[in-house]
């Protein structure tokens, strides 16, 4: 299993490193904190990337 930073993430959806925080923290994005407080590291399982970008992706309208 591969793991992926918070900042591998954002630059692969081309938006800023806090986004892709503030997804992990509210559950729209699953990952693991290692540590705690401002020093803490996020993990993001690339399958959990995967399952979120066809979660969000857009869809064609009528």
């Amino acid at each position: 299993m591969k793991f992926l930073t918070r900042e591998e993430v954002a630059k692969y959806f081309r938006v800023h490193a806090r986004t892709v925080e503030r997804w992990l923290k509210n559950g729209s994005l699953r990952g693991y904190k290692l540590g705690k407080g401002k020093t803490a590291l996020w993990r993001i399982p690339e399958d959990e990337v995967k399952k979120f970008l066809a979660k969000h992706a857009n869809q064609k309208t009528k």
